[in-house]
């Protein structure tokens, strides 16, 4: 993925107190957009990939894009981060201890030194994911900004998967990230697999999702695949994937905003989850 940077006629530097900020951070990039909350128009999208091998780098690189981007220097109406990893683990809500909820997530995941844990809620389900992001990185932001919300990427894609998904159907969902795909089945109105997998090519992709596909017992003339993230609609992933499966859309970014000609060179998919974040609440 390219590097974007688009910035819309009216945007003004005057108005940030109006202005919804939603960044996404992770070893595939840094990513935001602005949003004007009277008009609901989204005015400002940049996107910088960036060459980090290890997610305890990306404070110092998350701090050279503060200090160079002006616009991100300014007091907005709300800031709102996303982290993208995929050391995640889900759980079900009834370890609601802090202290064992930390123990199994570090069974699946190590956490390093640098790194704390994060738990985010998943309303209307009986799980929560918690994640785990560099210690720095969150000083960063908080130097930068006094208040904003703090999520891991899944939960803008769980929400739009819920929103857009035929309840009548069982879905996957399929999230392209730099050197991974993030699958999230949901079967019979609840979440029955959430995990990670390294790809390198079409074989590896096409593997992972029949395996899932077939052991879900998921029907591919009836059931559904949702798509996101970092691959094009008429990609050769998604030609073969054709193949097997009848019933394959891509996610879209929340109704009633209005992104005008400024993502109109841009498939909305690829950046759905950092468009959704503002709907999270």
């Amino acid at each position: 993925m390219h590097e974007i940077n688009w910035i819309d006629d009216s945007f003004d530097l005057k108005n940030t107190s109006d202005y919804h900020l939603s960044i996404q951070i992770g070893l595939d990039g840094f990513s935001y957009v602005l949003l004007d909350t009277r008009i609901n128009k989204y005015l400002v999208f940049q996107h910088i990939p960036l060459i980090v091998g290890k997610a305890q780098f990306l404070s110092r690189k998350t701090e050279a894009i503060f200090e160079q981007d002006e616009r991100l220097n300014h007091s907005f109406k709300s800031v709102a981060v996303t982290f993208s990893t995929n050391k995640v683990t889900l759980i079900p809500k009834e370890f609601n201890e802090g202290s064992e909820i930390q123990k199994i997530a570090s069974l699946i995941n190590e956490v390093g030194r640098t790194e704390e844990q994060h738990i985010d809620e998943l309303p209307g389900f009986n799980y929560q994911l918690i994640s785990s992001y560099p210690k720095e990185l969150m000083a960063v932001l908080n130097r930068k900004y006094t208040d904003f919300t703090f999520r891991h990427k899944s939960v803008p894609l769980i929400q739009t998967t819920v929103e857009q998904r035929d309840e009548k159907k069982n879905t996957l969902m399929i999230n392209f990230e730099k050197k991974y795909i993030r699958m999230i089945a949901f079967k019979n109105m609840q979440i029955s697999l959430y995990n990670s997998f390294y790809f390198k090519n079409e074989p590896d992709f096409l593997y992972y999702t029949l395996n899932i596909w077939q052991n879900l017992m998921f029907d591919p003339d009836r059931d559904e695949i949702l798509v996101g993230g970092f691959v094009a609609d008429d990609s050769s992933y998604i030609r073969q994937l054709k193949k097997y499966v009848s019933n394959i859309r891509f996610l879209k970014p929340a109704d009633g905003f209005n992104y005008g000609a400024l993502f109109s060179k841009i498939q909305k998919h690829q950046f759905v989850s950092l468009l959704n974040t503002y709907v999270c609440g």
